[in-house]
């Protein structure tokens, strides 16, 4: 996908929420966004350095509680304003990030930002400038809003659209694994496919990934066969064949040991 059509899309997604949208790189780097410009308290206080590297910080640790939880996380920055982050995968590799923010939930006081604003060297007059250009949508709204966009980053991450560079092995396998996730996969094969001894390529997985090949292998199966519960559609066996554990009985038992509940006691605390 283009550049150009990403921002078409965060576009769309600016039109139907009023958030700002941004994708970001692994480094957290922006790449993308619409609108371009920031809000008003954001482009001030980005121009004040020590501020500018706290905002960072905090955006950091939400870019690093995305890694650790694969899922959409919603914080509030240092002055009160909502944001949210969801995860973009290629063939199961993390390749960035979709980015929603600068907008108030309405639950910060705005006497305690504008204090904030004065304390930073803000004059009065512009901070009441500055919080007056601040939208103020409802939390419930914004959960709304939050859904549409973790549904678009599934989008983008399902069509593959934000594309790796240069895949290292453990890459190319782990992207190999994602598009077999319907077989019984063995190390063998998969070193036949990326052309690597059984030796590199557990040393490559436990280098990028920090966990061994059959690891990976059992978690992607599971997290695809959770997204297909999450779904609603398919059996507990269709489920188990699709994500190549074949037997229902030793799926069940393995989906258990990892998140403490069968498929269906999954499935049945998802409808709540």
């Amino acid at each position: 996908m283009r550049k150009q059509e990403i921002v078409s899309v965060l576009y769309e997604l600016h039109k139907i929420t009023g958030f700002r949208m941004s994708l970001h790189d692994v480094d957290y780097v922006e790449i993308a966004a619409y609108p371009k410009e920031r809000l008003p308290l954001c482009e001030r206080i980005h121009k004040i350095p020590k501020e500018y590297e706290k905002c960072l910080e905090c955006d950091r640790v939400a870019f690093e509680t995305v890694l650790s939880t694969k899922e959409t996380v919603i914080y509030k920055c240092r002055y009160g304003l909502t944001e949210a982050v969801s995860p973009l995968y290629n063939f199961g590799i993390l390749t960035g990030f979709l980015m929603m923010g600068q907008i108030s939930d309405g639950t910060t006081d705005k006497s305690d930002t504008k204090s904030e604003l004065l304390k930073v060297g803000i004059s009065d007059e512009e901070a009441d400038l500055i919080l007056s250009s601040t939208t103020t949508v409802s939390p419930d709204l914004i959960s709304s809003y939050v859904k549409i966009m973790t549904i678009c980053a599934q989008y983008l991450t399902l069509s593959n659209a934000i594309p790796g560079v240069n895949p290292s092995i453990a890459e190319t396998a782990k992207k190999y694994i994602h598009e077999n996730i319907n077989r019984k996969l063995t190390i063998k094969d998969i070193c036949e496919k990326v052309g690597c001894s059984k030796t590199t390529l557990i040393s490559a997985f436990k280098r990028e990934f920090g966990e061994t090949v059959n690891t990976t292998i059992n978690r992607l199966k599971l997290e695809e066969a959770k997204r297909l519960l999450d779904l609603g559609k398919a059996s507990i066996n269709d489920i188990s064949q699709a994500t190549g554990f074949y037997d229902q009985s030793y799926f069940s038992k393995v989906f258990s040991a990892e998140y403490g509940l069968t498929p269906s006691e999954y499935r049945k605390e998802r409808a709540k």
